[in-house]
């Protein structure tokens, strides 16, 4: 089953600024410069880390600092007929990753190799020289720092979730298999999707019926990792709302009711419907959102911005 319904977003972020469109495409000239505007901050970022590292080097730090920039996320530029990200497409799921340590080139060294976030505390430890704890889910990329051509994982997992859904995801070298289901659901309830990079990097098409043993093995390396859980939503104690006093609204529950796609946060558009006082409810998105992603999660909408 083809799962293109569940997979894309609405880039319902993007569309909490007051100058893009409420529904439907961007223009031209939107699209032109969004896209400007990301490869400005990019290129801004990636000199600010150069003027770091110079200065590492010119005063000698650079022997015993060890220096990692890395992101939470990739981000959608029209790809998909997407923005921003909330996918499990490879431009969201794909981050920056930048090591610079002692023992390791910086010769403009690049590598095609698999990593992952839950990599970076093993390999810190070990390039720091510290004892690499035992049980963790991820391991030191320094065999790769050395040689970029050594592999340091076979596949690399990661999860969001959309509607009731969960789409679990395992990425080899070649190819991206996406589980869809409930958790909990038996597996054959799933909707899958599979890319293969080497022949379609675009994800254009996907191949889960021309591709049943590729299919066959990813889910097999899948199925190694925990079933997915829903995502947790925090219960406010039970004397909280008589704490305010009668007639007090329980804010996890209205939390729960403007949680349309119960995703577990709060869009713009979400926060602000059926607002009973739709004049003075724009101003307390942006003062909930402490953060500034342009979502509210529970917390941020229980909390009101304290």
């Amino acid at each position: 089953m083809i799962s293109k319904p569940i997979a894309p977003g609405n880039w319902g972020e993007l569309r909490n600024y007051s100058d893009m469109p409420k529904r439907g495409p961007l223009t031209d000239t939107q699209t032109r410069h969004l896209i400007h505007g990301y490869h400005a901050a990019t290129s801004y970022m990636d000199a600010q880390l150069g003027r770091v590292l110079d200065v590492l080097d010119e005063t000698g730090l650079a022997k015993n600092t060890v220096v990692i920039l890395w992101g939470d996320h990739g981000w959608h530029l029209g790809d998909h007929g997407l923005w921003c990200k909330h996918t499990n497409y490879e431009q969201a799921a794909r981050i920056p990753l930048i090591v610079s340590a002692p023992g390791v080139s910086r010769a403009a060294s690049r590598t095609a190799a698999l990593a992952e976030t839950v990599d970076l505390y093993p390999t810190l430890c070990e390039l720091a020289g510290l004892p690499v704890p035992s049980a963790l889910d991820g391991r030191s990329l320094l065999p790769t720092l050395k040689d970029p051509a050594a592999d340091t994982e076979e596949a690399i997992f990661h999860f969001y979730p959309r509607q009731a859904m969960m789409g679990r995801a395992v990425r080899t070298a070649d190819h991206r298999l996406v589980e869809w289901k409930k958790p909990g659901a038996p597996a054959e309830d799933a909707v899958l999707e599979i890319y293969d990079y080497k022949a379609d990097p675009a994800e254009t098409e996907n191949l889960v019926a021309r591709q049943p043993e590729t299919v066959a093995r990813l889910r097999a390396i899948l199925a190694r990792q925990p079933e997915a859980k829903p995502q947790f939503k925090s219960k406010p104690a039970a004397a909280e709302p008589s704490k305010a006093g009668p007639g007090a609204k329980d804010r996890g529950a209205m939390f729960d009711k403007r949680d349309a796609n119960q995703d577990g946060k709060l869009t713009r558009q979400e926060f602000l419907a059926g607002q009973p006082n739709p004049e003075e409810a724009p101003k307390r998105f942006p003062r909930f959102d402490t953060n500034h992603d342009g979502e509210l999660s529970r917390e941020e909408f229980i909390g009101g911005g304290r």
